[in-house]
């Protein structure tokens, strides 16, 4: 790859940091739409599994099947239960 090419790269990097759009780049710049989608998608992976994931925390809590009761809060009473 020469300089050209280089500077041609860098410079499509960074209209799509500048959130320019993909065709716009390849009519500026010239390089093929296939390789302006991989750059894209490298700066702005908004669409991929990893922006995704991006900001989670993996926790397996393996707590099986949750139940849920219908009995009063703590402060409540409800007739046929007792406060203890």
């Amino acid at each position: 790859m020469n300089n050209t090419d280089k500077a041609k790269l860098d410079v499509a990097k960074r209209m799509l940091k500048g959130k320019i759009e993909v065709d716009e780049v390849v009519l500026m710049t010239g390089i093929d739409k296939k390789i302006i989608e991989d750059l894209n998608e490298e700066i702005n992976p908004k669409n991929s599994d990893a922006a995704i994931l991006e900001n989670l925390d993996n926790v397996d809590l393996d707590i099986g099947q949750l139940l849920y009761d219908d009995l009063p809060a703590e402060d409540e009473e409800l007739e046929g239960f007792k406060k203890q």
